[in-house]
């Protein structure tokens, strides 16, 4: 099997013939970032001076992947090298973000741009990302031909989801208690978002790319429980992402999704919207027993627990982990797959427990292990 073929069988349970792997750069994914517009001047605007722009990742600036024309204040001397001082950053939503110099995390929101919703009219002119712009994908769209040809090419819908990003907008204790006190502009607001995702989806293909599946990362939940009830979240968020999942499902792509957490009671609400596939950095705020109604029924990539285990555990124990994963969310016909957390050195990953799981996956990264009716 070729990279494209191993993932899809290990999605729809065909008997791939080993686990797949999502590593960025290497294995059988081909992740396709998007790239902030060559159009947007952060920092230019005099409400955000002193701003400097946030791209979720500064390999992309120090790569020069996306070119940030600087305004006048930030062409002083002691801005000439600022991704190594501590700082705060805005991104194309307005969101503030608080960082640490030299590239120790992706950084936190910060103060909220939309602090009263009396701003919200103002707040729509200011930040409305336009999705319909080449210089978002072109650069992706071309490697994917030279790199991504027989491998799973997965499209990332921005570094954050819907939930995430109006949290973010709104200040997220505000956000939460909007859906009981201002339930109707936060509806507007997460439209807002939403519309973009999905407009977003289809500028993939627009500007040339054939994906086979699209991933949205949004943290949804706590190390306990969700942030919102499933009846709440059922209320506010079908119109939210079902519009983006039936996009996806529209080019004939999977759909991936990425939550923290503990999201176990909203599981069934996102299988049914139309979620294909999950990815965990953290299985067991979940658990192994809380997901076994769902092996054979979604693909679930895991990496071994960056909370616990990958960063603080042995690389025996990490290798013996890998094992322990396959039996406990794949099946005999697939459904398990490996992912390796992109940025481990933000959580300070030992290399050995990374080369561990490297060992783990060519040691026991073949579903035949499994024993159905014995394993999980």
């Amino acid at each position: 099997m070729n990279s494209m073929e191993r993932v899809k069988a290990a999605m729809r349970f065909t008997g791939p013939d080993r686990v797949p792997v999502w590593k960025a750069g290497l294995g059988d994914v081909f992740p396709m970032p998007m790239l902030p517009s060559k159009l947007w001047r952060p920092g230019h605007a005099e409400y955000e001076k002193g701003l400097f722009p946030y791209t979720s990742a500064d390999e992309i600036i120090k790569l020069r992947l996306w070119k940030w024309h600087r305004p006048d204040w930030a062409k002083a001397p002691a801005y000439k090298n600022w991704l190594a001082l501590d700082r705060q950053e805005v991104d194309e939503w307005g969101i503030i973000w608080n960082l640490k110099g030299g590239n120790t995390s992706i950084g936190h929101p910060g103060r909220a741009v939309l602090s009263d919703w009396s701003q919200w009219e103002e707040y729509q002119k200011s930040y409305a990302p336009d999705p319909d712009d080449a210089s978002r994908y072109a650069l992706f769209v071309r490697l994917s031909r030279i790199f991504g040809r027989n491998r799973y090419r997965m499209c990332i819908l921005g570094n954050q989801g819907p939930f995430t990003t109006a949290a973010a907008i709104r200040g997220f204790i505000p956000f939460l208690t909007d859906h009981r006190l201002n339930p109707g502009v936060l509806k507007k607001l997460l439209a807002h978002v939403a519309q973009y995702y999905v407009k977003v989806v289809r500028m993939w293909v627009k500007y040339g790319d054939r994906p086979h599946g699209f991933v949205m990362y949004d943290d949804l939940a706590d190390q306990h429980s969700p942030f919102i009830s499933p009846r709440m979240f059922r209320e506010f968020y079908a119109g939210v992402y079902r519009p983006i999942f039936d996009a996806v499902h529209a080019l004939g792509c999977d759909m991936h999704f990425h939550s923290c957490g503990n999201i176990a009671p909203l599981l069934p609400t996102l299988l049914e919207w139309g979620v294909d596939a999950l990815e965990l950095d953290s299985p067991y705020n979940i658990g192994y027993s809380a997901l076994q109604p769902y092996r054979g029924k979604i693909m679930i990539w895991a990496c071994i627990n960056i909370q616990t285990l990958y960063t603080q555990g042995t690389p025996e124990a990490c290798e013996q982990e890998v094992l322990n994963m396959i039996r406990n969310l794949g099946t005999p016909r697939g459904g398990f797959g490996a992912y390796f957390y992109p940025q481990p050195h933000h959580i300070r990953v030992p290399k050995a427990n990374i080369r561990a799981f490297e060992r783990g996956l060519k040691k026991y990264g073949d579903y035949s292990r499994i024993v159905p009716g014995r394993d999980a």
